[in-house]
């Protein structure tokens, strides 16, 4: 795939624009998440198309997802069923999204992506909603009198179908995987916080992986953006996790959906010209 948008080299300003803005995605990723919501617009800014801007991110921000992987590895153990059996579901759902992009080509994902991005935001701004569910699910479950539940709860063959679209929309877009995937964890029978967050962190990884490869080989990386995206992301991503007690998630979450608002607004537009 040939970049059909993006022309001239790349210069000083906005090399450090793309850097600041993954080192500003990575912070979110390790305090909140919606690391998305700012390295997308950032790369449209920088002059790519919609299609390549959400390949370069991507490709760039996978890095620091085996490391958040590694912080979880106690829990993912506890869950290794759940990991072996949904596995081939998130590589093949995630190639299948990747796949989809590539074969259905700009003009799809121009017309597709302001929903997706509204999508996206409106899955961020229930992220408060769908957590405080998640903890009265768990309180109750810890409840005394109540049953003890297996640690590891029965994986059922509807399930994988839920989360195999789930993984095919992680491989094309992927904006707001995190808490659409908790919802889902959480409506699956999961109770416990740390595992599903260990599973999230596991299958978005590896749907990730295979969308990642094949964005490779089909040559649709731009890279020099990429470069300083990943960069930035990795610095962010490591500063995050040693602030994040430090910073208000609150006011993460405030920035990430009016970004992401705004960026909505301007890709309805550009449609309606």
């Amino acid at each position: 795939m040939k970049n059909t948008t993006y022309r001239g080299t790349m210069d000083w300003q906005r090399s450090l624009m793309v850097a600041g803005a993954g080192f500003l995605a990575g912070m979110m990723n390790a305090v909140a998440g919606g690391g998305t919501m700012v390295t997308f617009p950032a790369l449209l800014w920088a002059g790519l198309g919609t299609m390549q801007a959400n390949i370069t991110s991507t490709v760039a921000l996978f890095p620091g997802m085996p490391l958040s992987a590694w912080t979880f590895r106690r829990h993912v153990g506890k869950m290794g069923s759940w990991v072996r059996r949904l596995a081939p579901v998130a590589l093949l759902g995630g190639l299948a999204g990747g796949v989809l992009l590539v074969q259905t080509g700009s003009r799809v994902f121009d017309f597709v992506v302001p929903w997706l991005l509204l999508l996206a935001t409106v899955l961020f701004m229930c992220n408060g909603l769908v957590q405080r569910w998640l903890a009265r699910r768990q309180v109750t479950a810890m409840a005394p009198g109540k049953e003890e539940e297996p640690a590891e709860p029965r994986l059922r063959l509807w399930s994988v179908f839920i989360l195999a679209g789930v993984a095919v929309y992680g491989g094309y877009f992927g904006a707001g995987i995190g808490i659409m995937m908790l919802a889902t964890l959480g409506v699956l029978g999961l109770r416990d916080i740390n595992q599903m967050n260990a599973l999230k962190v596991v299958l978005a990884m590896l749907m990730n992986v295979s969308a990642v490869i094949y964005f490779i080989i089909t040559g649709g990386v731009q890279w020099d953006l990429a470069l300083w995206l990943m960069a930035g992301s990795m610095g962010g991503y490591w500063t995050g996790s040693h602030v994040a007690q430090r910073i208000p998630a609150v006011w993460v979450r405030t920035a990430v959906i009016l970004i992401g608002l705004a960026i909505c607004v301007e890709l309805f537009m550009r449609q309606w010209r």
